[in-house]
């Protein structure tokens, strides 16, 4: 298998990407063979990969970081804000390199549930921002 860098192609793939990420994440979550840290990082990719697909939408230029704060920033420069029942993302940030064996973070049922629930508000505000458009 040869793996390539692409750009891409659009913020409906980059939708697609996350709600895979997320469905993944709902799948694991309550399944006694899913580590929750799995779980977590799944959630932590559906909610970078929105974001990254609105400001795909928008045209603007993202680097390849997993930082949300980051990302929220460079959206928030441009004018677009998240709404407001979308609390602060940033501690979503760990959980896309905490699926190594020597991280260690304690994760609970209702934090996995918390970050999923998150996951589904921002996939549903950048799926309608973007269609709205």
């Amino acid at each position: 298998m040869a793996i390539r860098k692409r750009l891409p192609t659009s913020a409906e793939e980059w939708i697609s990407h996350a709600l895979s990420d997320l469905n993944l994440a709902r799948i694991g979550q309550g399944n006694d063979d899913v580590l929750r840290e799995q779980v977590c990082f799944h959630v932590q990719q559906a909610v970078e990969k929105a974001l990254k697909a609105v400001l795909l939408f928008r045209k603007v230029e993202f680097p390849e970081i997993h930082d949300l704060n980051n990302l929220v920033a460079i959206l928030e420069k441009v004018g677009i804000r998240l709404p407001a029942d979308i609390p602060e993302l940033g501690y979503l940030t760990p959980h896309a390199e905490i699926l190594s064996p020597v991280y260690s973070v304690e994760i609970t049922e209702d934090d996995a549930d918390e970050a999923i629930r998150l996951a589904k508000k921002v996939l549903t505000w950048a799926s309608e921002y973007i269609s709205k458009r």
